[in-house]
């Protein structure tokens, strides 16, 4: 990993969009377009749901949505329920089946990663405040979310960085080894790349 490669982005960056049912609206974090196409390879946000309702269809993305505020929801996906009830719990679905959320007592916010079957995929892992991981890093990006408060890393490259909270780092071609994350809750996602595709 190179410094060139590496950056962080703030909620001055990020940006809302509709929903693609015009039920609601996204908060895009960050993503990758494909060239040539309407679509992304992958793509983080957020979303505030307040209301029971259907998913937007995604088809050819695998989703993961966490729970991060509320008092949970369950989603039936194709069929199959998954309840979230506690902070940073997960749920992983295909954007093609149909899925329908039901909150359990009002609102939420959640975090959602989605990735193009065809060209990537995603190693997704969380841990709440105060909260001390270590994880193996071996990826082609590396994005890590400060959920809660100011997220201190280390390893990998890193010098003891200070994410602050409701930060989103990114760095492509990480050095591959140990991160230590310690100080707020967080999300590490890890996106590689099919070879054949890269």
């Amino acid at each position: 990993m190179t410094t060139s490669t590496a950056k962080i982005l703030g909620p001055d960056t990020f940006r809302a969009m509709p929903w693609r049912n015009g039920l609601g609206t996204t908060i895009e974090l960050l993503k990758q377009d494909l060239p040539g196409d309407d679509g992304f390879a992958w793509r983080l946000s957020m979303a505030d749901v307040t209301t029971d309702g259907e998913f937007s269809n995604f088809s050819g993305y695998d989703r993961t949505l966490l729970l991060l505020d509320g008092k949970g929801l369950t989603l039936d996906c194709g069929g199959v329920p998954q309840r979230l009830d506690k902070p940073l719990q997960a749920a992983r679905f295909r954007g093609e089946d149909p899925t329908f959320a039901t909150l359990h007592d009002g609102p939420v916010q959640d975090f959602n990663i989605m990735t193009r079957r065809q060209h990537c995929t995603a190693v997704v892992s969380s841990a709440l405040h105060p909260a001390e991981s270590t994880i193996d890093v071996d990826t082609d990006i590396l994005l890590i979310y400060a959920v809660d408060g100011e997220l201190k890393l280390s390893g990998v490259g890193l010098d003891n960085l200070n994410l602050p909270t409701q930060h989103l780092y990114v760095t492509h071609n990480p050095a591959s080894g140990t991160l230590h994350c310690h100080g707020a809750s967080h999300i590490l996602v890890q996106i590689t790349h099919h070879r054949s595709l890269a």
